[in-house]
């Protein structure tokens, strides 16, 4: 598989980066500054950098559109629309871009897409949903019935081809309740580095496999 084109977005606020999304195509996109890097159809790895709060979200895209002659006034620009398999990244860009999560809920931590079965537990109900996407601090359960957020739930996971699965404790940090791809941001909160350190192993499994 050939490597992704890089791109770079820069803004200096979030609200910057819901003022460059348009929802045009299936996911929507956002809207880049300067000469497109390639023909329409392309594939590209997008960099979002936001300076305060300070944040990075790396989020996989297609060429959308290009604008080569400006208006008085305009610049040159091209549209980078988002993609189905990197849903997780493109949810958590856009609730931070429009204040619907704390800052804190997007950390700034190497996220790894996933598409994993896991065993919920909350107030001794057990749910089955999915996870989206895996950090060492946290994870995103795609669901239609997120909880609110500081409820305490406890997460099962066990990696394909694997004998053992691991448990992990957790908060609900931040939800998404619109869109096609509604979900919870969990946050792990087990004290100490024996979690991470667990958790690490996992990410570093999949990673490979």
């Amino acid at each position: 598989m050939a490597a992704l084109v890089p791109v770079t977005l820069a803004v200096g606020q979030p609200h910057e980066l819901a003022e460059r999304y348009y929802p045009n195509g299936k996911l929507g996109g956002l809207a880049l500054d300067g000469k497109a890097p390639g023909p329409l159809g392309l594939h590209v790895e997008l960099t979002v950098r936001v300076r305060k709060p300070a944040r990075s979200f790396v989020v996989r895209g297609q060429l959308a559109w290009a604008r080569h002659k400006a208006p008085r006034g305009q610049t040159a620009a091209y549209g980078v629309d988002f993609l189905p398999e990197d849903d997780a990244t493109r949810v958590r860009l856009l609730a931070f871009a429009r204040n619907e999560v704390h800052p804190e809920a997007t950390r700034l931590e190497q996220r790894l897409q996933v598409e994993l079965p896991v065993r919920l537990v909350h107030e001794g109900t057990t749910r089955r949903e999915y996870l989206a996407d895996l950090s060492s601090g946290g994870a995103f359960v795609r669901t239609w019935n997120p909880l609110q957020p500081g409820e305490q739930v406890e997460l099962s996971v066990r990696p394909p081809l694997s004998f053992f699965g691991l448990t992990l404790k957790g908060r609900v940090a931040w939800t998404r309740t619109t869109g096609a791809h509604p979900g919870m941001g969990i946050e792990f909160v087990e004290e100490g580095g024996e979690a991470r350190d667990r958790v690490e192993k996992l990410l570093a499994k999949l990673t490979r496999s």
